[in-house]
């Protein structure tokens, strides 16, 4: 995916966040054009564009409206469903070129004609169009070159995200939107267009997550020193004195994969989240749960932080032995000290959650 692409995408995003406060809406990925948005009465066709670094002329948005205008001309022609038409863009420069509202004329000679191999074409005698129907596609097509630049969009997404989540700015650019991002992308490459559908209640179930999910457009264009700086002070800033369960998982990626970058994360975590000296009243460490990595190197990892002064514990007596959440929640003291508690398995990390939200 190109940036342009990606921005075009966030349009998109866009368009769906700012809808999602109307009743019974249903989208639609790339039906008719990039997004169906589907009222009880109405469905309009959302076709997005975003040119940063481009001037506005007629022909960047002539063969998205003829399109348009075929499928207008089919439905119109087969008697089904109507259906209204949107062409949503950005442009460097140049908006001041479309004159609005659109007349028969200037729909003819700046969207419908057009050369190609230096011969003239005209789409309109292509579909054998009336004039008449060409004033009814008129009617129903909205032409809007004046969409706002990219973090401005940002902006107003963030601020519709905060409105309907009741979260704050982080969570709202960092969890949902960019799960908003990977759900359209999921939605977009399905063959089937039925199960590129969703309703507006299903697409906020989807999205509603609280986990951080990298895309790597948006890490680019936030800038990665920025974003993961904006991380750093959510996450790892204060002290976090207070004593709560918290769960690390940590995804390695193995084609990266450095053991010494791994130990010194681990400890970095520890430092930050375990308290086992005298002077805390309440005792606590943080639980760690690492994928992608075999049981061998994870017992390598827990030698070396054995080693290092760090006790940890996993939850076996011994080998062979069955997970117990009851070693896992031993009481911790300045005698017993254990600063970080490892999850070996999917499984137990399973089992340690529902453990912990029954006390």
């Amino acid at each position: 995916m190109n940036k342009s692409s990606f921005i075009s995408l966030n349009a998109i995003v866009n368009r769906i966040v700012s809808v999602l406060f109307g009743l019974d809406y249903r989208l639609t990925l790339e039906e008719i054009e990039d997004l169906d948005i589907e009222a009880a009465d109405e469905t309009t066709a959302v076709q997005c564009k975003y040119y940063e670094k481009t001037e506005y002329n007629h022909s960047v948005i002539a063969k998205p409206i003829r399109l348009m205008l075929k499928d207008f001309i089919e439905r119109n022609r087969n008697n089904s469903k109507k259906v209204s038409y949107k062409v949503y863009g950005y442009y460097k420069s140049g908006q001041e070129k479309l004159i609005l509202p659109i007349n028969l004329d200037f729909l003819k000679s700046k969207f419908l004609t057009y050369e190609k191999n230096k011969i003239e074409h005209r789409y309109h005698g292509v579909l054998v169009a009336t004039d008449d129907e060409l004033v009814q596609f008129i009617s129903i097509l909205d032409v809007d070159i004046n969409a706002y630049e990219y973090d401005h969009q940002l902006g107003l997404i963030r601020e519709k995200l905060i409105e309907i989540f009741g979260c704050d700015s982080f969570e709202a650019e960092n969890y949902y939107y960019n799960n908003a991002l990977n759900e359209i992308k999921k939605l977009s490459v399905e063959s089937n267009v039925s199960n590129r559908k969703v309703s507006k209640s299903e697409f906020l179930i989807k999205i509603d997550n609280k986990q951080i999910v990298f895309n790597k457009w948006f890490l680019k264009l936030k800038g990665r020193t920025e974003y993961f700086k904006k991380l750093r002070s959510q996450f790892f800033s204060s002290l976090n004195t207070e004593a709560f369960d918290r769960f690390f998982l940590i995804e390695v990626n193995i084609e990266k994969y450095s053991r010494a970058d791994l130990i010194e994360l681990i400890l970095i975590i520890s430092n930050k989240y375990s308290k086992v000296t005298r002077r805390m009243p309440e005792k606590f460490c943080p639980f760690i749960f690492i994928s992608k990595i075999d049981e061998r190197e994870i017992l390598e990892v827990k030698k070396i932080m054995k080693s290092s002064g760090k006790r940890c514990i996993d939850g076996y007596e011994f080998q062979g032995d069955k997970f117990s959440t009851n070693l896992m929640l031993e009481p911790i003291s300045s005698e017993n000290p254990i600063y970080f508690k490892f999850l070996n398995n999917s499984e137990d990390l399973e089992t340690m959650l529902e453990a912990c939200s029954n006390i």
